[in-house]
């Protein structure tokens, strides 16, 4: 049965005119015939032993020709020189001090009370102003604050309240700044 070429040219030819060189099937020498290393010389002698072993019909055996190499360079390999290239890279974090004046909820995630917001403000802020010592002593051993890990600004976040941590080191400070205002202004 005739095997048509590919793409339709029209033009057919037996089984017998596809010889591999190279076995591909299981029964004919497994992967290993594939995948063999060897080097362009050994390919070529052994392509040529194969074609000398062929039988012709004059019975001489045929020689395999392989075409000329043209020689690319006799100067040694000498790799490109690119300018380096550098990239600032800016973290998605920032760490800073403490921020003694916050208001997260307004400041941050971006909560407005309508009318309530600015005596709100107002009075978190005097309340910060009297806690001011007992939020320095608090924070006297810790290392930056870190927006890592927080909602980003903007983010939907339902209102919170903030309240502060027990602090042995804030309330003696607070404390000493109660009685250092007492003894100023008796």
């Amino acid at each position: 049965m005739p095997i048509p070429y590919p793409r339709g040219v029209g033009v057919t030819a037996a089984p017998d005119d596809f010889e591999n060189p190279i076995p591909l099937g299981l029964k004919d020498g497994g992967p290993n015939q594939v995948v063999r290393f060897e080097s362009e010389a050994n390919l070529k002698r052994r392509l040529a032993q194969k074609e000398r072993q062929k039988s012709s019909p004059t019975g001489i055996p045929e020689r395999a020709v392989f075409p000329e190499e043209p020689v690319v360079s006799t100067k040694a390999y000498a790799a490109r020189k690119f300018p380096d290239h550098l990239l600032l890279v800016e973290p998605a974090y920032v760490c800073y001090g403490p921020l003694w004046f916050q208001e997260k909820n307004a400041e941050r995630y971006g909560w407005d009370l309508g009318i309530i917001q600015p005596p709100l403000q107002a009075g978190i802020f005097f309340a910060d102003v009297l806690t001011l010592p007992y939020h320095m002593g608090a924070s006297l051993c810790h290392g930056p604050n870190c927006s890592a890990g927080q909602c980003l600004p903007g983010d939907p976040v339902p209102y919170r309240l903030y309240p502060p941590g027990l602090s042995f080191s804030g309330g003696i400070l607070e404390a000493g700044a109660i009685v250092g205002a007492c003894a100023v202004f008796p």
